[in-house]
């Protein structure tokens, strides 16, 4: 498997450093025969072997060029600072290269203004794409043909996959990682390094394995779960919410989001209680009442087949992380 990280005039570092590293770990996981069967390589490709201009003042060294890179699994497109055009102008030769790796089947990941890339390319026309939320309006005058969908943190089209943030494009390595290395890797790539991600307040409607399209009673039902995570729920009070009848609602549900209204309950709960593991220094006992479970021992059993770690293994390792770092 080959992945590739393109780097251009103000590319963020942050979208190539902890993407790469994620996935070397998660590669390095498989067992051996899967490792000699398929080995596993990331290259950084730029228009030189000189790294151009990015933030902070600190270089990337490329790997190879756009001339000789050949052809990718995966290719990832990281954010820009700034006004990304400057970078369209500097780079005229990354969209036919993209769509030439397109084409022999590489699959493209692209974030926040990162996705203009993409939308040079001509790929997006008529798809559902989204993009960093300051950049909503320019984008929609510079690429009227692209669907843009503001209320979606990753959308699907097609081998192309466009995410709103760091944060975001983190999501779809790690559902990378469960589709190709599978669930067990990615449990564990998740506990090591989700707790160094910063989650943020805006909310998928479009989540990874449901359909483009997204639907407004389902979003509702996303944040009613979330505001009253404590609480008792079950799916009949969902569609009541939603005012939806309890079958078209989890049909709709399933369809949207990928999962049945009980899973998706279940998986916001358990990330919930790590960040609230994370973040705060609740009991064990006070974290599993916020995320609605009575009983601590059934919240720690849950807890443990979802991540592998009990919730006291989890602090301990997060702690000992921030006090080594």
């Amino acid at each position: 498997m080959k992945i590739g990280f393109v780097l251009y005039h103000r590319a963020l570092i942050t979208g190539i450093s902890l993407s790469a590293e994620m996935l070397t770990s998660a590669a390095s996981l498989r067992d051996r025969k899967s490792q000699k069967a398929d080995p596993f390589e990331i290259k950084v490709v730029a228009p030189s072997l000189t790294s151009p201009k990015l933030t902070a003042g600190i270089r990337i060294q490329p790997d190879i060029t756009f001339a000789n890179a050949g052809t990718f699994d995966v290719i990832i497109l990281p954010p820009m600072w700034g006004n990304p055009l400057a970078s369209l102008t500097k780079h005229p030769e990354i969209p036919n290269w993209l769509i030439n790796q397109y084409h022999n089947g590489a699959k493209i990941i692209a974030t926040g203004t990162g996705v203009l890339w993409l939308a040079e390319t001509g790929l997006l026309d008529d798809q559902t794409a989204t993009t960093h939320w300051y950049f909503y309006d320019k984008f929609s005058q510079l690429y009227p043909k692209v669907r843009l969908n503001k209320q979606a943190s990753i959308t699907s089209a097609n081998g192309l996959y466009c995410t709103e943030s760091i944060n975001s494009q983190t999501e779809m390595v790690l559902y990378f990682i469960t589709n190709n290395f599978g669930q067990k890797i990615a449990k564990i790539i998740e506990t090591h390094y989700g707790h160094e991600i910063s989650k943020s307040d805006h909310q998928p409607f479009y989540e990874i394995g449901g359909q483009v399209q997204f639907d407004e009673s389902i979003a509702v039902a996303q944040d009613w779960i979330r505001l009253n995570i404590s609480n008792p729920i079950t799916a009949k009070s969902m569609a009541e919410h939603c005012q939806l009848p309890l079958r078209t609602f989890n049909r709709k549900f399933k369809d949207q989001v990928g999962l049945a209204p009980h899973q998706y309950l279940q998986k916001i709960r358990m990330k919930t209680a790590k960040e609230l593991l994370r973040d705060f220094g609740m009991s064990i006992n006070e974290v599993s009442e916020q995320v609605g479970y009575k009983d601590a021992y059934h919240f720690s059993t849950r807890f443990r087949n979802e991540f592998d770690v009990t919730p006291s293994e989890y602090r301990k390792m997060v702690k000992a992380k921030t006090y080594n770092a």
